[in-house]
């Protein structure tokens, strides 16, 4: 009797996740379309405007401005906006709320919209459009197992910090935020660079992989009444699913936690000692985890620089909370969705010789002319080449040639091509002596 009943319960148990499972992957195809859609419309340097890639978003003022922004794709200059409302990501409309911010000098940054977030320019007159902002996120989760929660992300160019307010909290980024509220919260959680929060005369320095939350009067999240809290250890939820390659400068999410060298340590290419060194680490840097290995003996960490590699664990002050990134071989970046991963557009007037390797010493094979596409392909081990196909004819040119919103550093590396040639040799030099004109030839 009880062996039939465990099996009844095991049966249910199994036929409810069961139908989890292929929910989620029933609607992997709706995601992957709208993230495709959006990066079609919106992966693009458009400094100063805003920029829709899903569904039409409720814009103040009402009027022309708000209907300009309904098309997927449409730009509108930042300054003209006042407060936007996007839509909860909806895949049985293949549709949800996305948008793109990008505010221009002195404050530069993209706030990206994904899902149900509410987003009001709060800031002075005569101070910068969206210097200021107040954001509040719906709660909800989404019906997809695969999408994400609402959220709102901000990301500063590569080196260039900025100081803004969100939700009256001074934040002082290098780097990528996201936020979230929740209840009577705002949830400030660190993704990669330097993040502070000011407020209440305190302040907090997190680390990627940590996050903070202040308390508001709800529904007013324009006036906190707490500080900062002390740094906790990310909630892997806030940031399941979000599809970190719609942002500007696509990252790998952190695990919960960071770690601090000991003394100095090795970053390795892979996780056994025998790999090669990429830089030694000083004894006291913090670095974010971005997974380990299957023994638990390595992670995979990231430098405040952007440079990746392995450390061996036991070498390492830990932080860290549950690290559900697991692998053996070292992972490559997220890569742009559809095309705008793959293709490359030639930007040389008289075209771009297309070489057997990686290098101007290697045979050209014909030249691909100007405004055609590529399909990108591998890169180089050794230079800022890539390897692509132009008509079903495979060689390789230089990426300064290329036009392209590509990440390169996912492409995989090509590690097949023939070594560097050896320099011509010089007459006289590296050892040779110049012929003696005064002597008889034989």
């Amino acid at each position: 009797m009880r062996r039939t009943i465990f099996s009844f319960l095991t049966g249910i148990i199994m036929l409810v996740f069961g139908g989890v499972w292929a929910l989620a992957q029933d609607c992997a195809p709706a995601v992957d379309a709208i993230w495709t859609a959006a990066s079609d419309a919106c992966i693009k340097e458009t400094v100063g405007y805003i920029c829709n890639g899903g569904a039409p978003p409720q814009v103040e003022p009402v009027g022309p401005v708000s209907h300009a922004l309904n098309p997927i794709g449409a730009l509108v200059d930042v300054s003209v906006v006042t407060s936007l409302r996007t839509s909860p990501i909806a895949v049985e409309n293949s549709n949800g709320g996305l948008i793109w911010l990008r505010p221009a000098a002195p404050i530069r940054y993209t706030g990206l919209m994904v899902g149900d977030v509410n987003l009001v320019n709060n800031t002075f007159v005569d101070y910068p459009a969206w210097q200021s902002v107040v954001v509040q996120t719906s709660e909800q989760l989404p019906s997809c197992g695969i999408a994400p929660r609402s959220a709102y992300v901000v990301q500063t160019p590569f080196g260039q910090p900025t100081n803004i307010a969100i939700n009256g909290v001074s934040v002082g980024l290098n780097g990528t935020l996201m936020v979230q509220t929740s209840g009577t919260q705002t949830i400030f959680a660190a993704l990669s660079g330097q993040t502070s929060l000011y407020s209440g005369g305190q302040e907090q320095v997190m680390r990627p992989g940590q996050q903070s939350a202040v308390s508001y009067n709800a529904p007013d999240f324009a006036t906190p009444i707490s500080s900062p809290s002390f740094p906790a250890l990310l909630d892997e939820t806030m940031v399941q699913n979000f599809p970190v390659a719609l942002l500007d400068r696509p990252i790998t999410l952190p695990q919960p936690g960071y770690v601090t060298t000991d003394g100095a340590v090795n970053l390795r290419v892979a996780p056994n000692t025998d790999a090669g060194v990429i830089i030694q680490v000083p004894a006291g840097q913090v670095l974010s985890v971005l997974g380990r290995d299957e023994t638990s003996q390595w992670y995979h960490v990231r430098l405040d620089s952007g440079e990746t590699g392995w450390m061996f664990a036991q070498l390492l002050i830990q932080n860290v909370g549950n690290i559900q990134a697991v692998y053996s071989a070292t992972p490559l970046p997220p890569q742009r969705y559809g095309t705008l991963g793959r293709a490359g557009k030639v930007i040389a007037p008289a075209g771009v010789n297309l070489r057997q390797a990686p290098d101007i010493a290697f045979a050209l094979i014909t030249t691909v002319p100007n405004d055609a596409i590529v399909t990108l392909l591998a890169r180089s081990p050794y230079s800022p080449w890539v390897k692509v196909d132009f008509n079903s004819i495979v060689g390789w040119v230089a990426l300064v040639a290329l036009e392209t919103n590509a990440v390169i550093e996912a492409l995989p590396i090509d590690y097949n091509v023939p070594p560097l040639p050896e320099p011509t040799r010089v007459p006289g030099s590296f050892g040779n002596a110049f012929p003696d004109p005064n002597l008889p030839s034989n």
